[in-house]
């Protein structure tokens, strides 16, 4: 299931949007970390990138969604036995395609700096907020439509914000702030929560009945 989901990104706008987002960070953020003379850290500017995220998110479960409409109506997962595992496919496929915009980038950005630990740090958050954004914004695309999708998702980029300013630390209930709170104190109690949300919200899609498809 994992190797047709993967040929089905193949050619998809999807595999488009998230190589052209991570080719812009690896063409600017280190360089600017480089040669940039401002007193912008490695931890702020990655802050910064995690205000794209919510929006990326949104609008890859939009098209992933979309593409099983487009095809018959989803009558290949209503037809499948395994529903749950063709969704866990989809989920596994777009997780370790997020991998290049958000932990690559921090990795690449950390050795390029002398500042390996920190990067694998930042590339830690940045991928498990990547992860949970895109379980969290497919299981809205069952209740929610496309404009209803991204105005969540500008709602958590301001949530975003909020964490960067440290107004949301202890905010468990909050999950897209978590990975903030993390590169902010280094707490690892907040890595470890964004895993249970992360696993929560697959648990609900994997468990919804077929006709919960719209």
């Amino acid at each position: 299931m994992i190797r047709s989901e993967c040929l089905k990104l193949k050619n998809s706008s999807g595999l488009y949007l998230v190589f052209l987002f991570t080719l812009l960070e690896v063409l600017t953020i280190p360089i600017y970390l480089a040669f940039g003379r401002s007193s912008v850290s490695m931890t702020d500017l990655s802050l910064m990138t995690l205000l794209f995220f919510p929006l990326l998110a949104a609008i890859l479960s939009i098209l992933t969604f979309e593409q099983e409409s487009l095809a018959n109506h989803f009558q290949e997962i209503k037809a499948n036995k395994k529903t749950s595992r063709i969704w866990l496919s989809k989920l596994v496929v777009v997780d370790l395609l997020l991998f290049f915009p958000s932990a690559m980038i921090w990795l690449i950005t950390g050795i390029s700096q002398g500042k390996g630990g920190e990067g694998l740090l930042i590339a830690s958050a940045s991928w498990l907020m990547a992860i949970f954004l895109n379980h969290f914004h497919l299981l809205l695309t069952f209740v929610l439509n496309r404009g209803g999708n991204i105005i969540v998702a500008i709602v958590e980029i301001l949530l975003i914000v909020f964490a960067s300013n440290k107004v949301l630390l202890g905010a468990y209930w909050c999950p897209v702030a978590l990975p903030v709170n993390f590169v902010v104190t280094g707490g690892f109690n907040y890595l470890m929560a964004v895993v249970i949300w992360i696993v929560l919200c697959t648990l609900i899609i994997v468990s919804l009945p077929k006709n919960a498809i719209r």
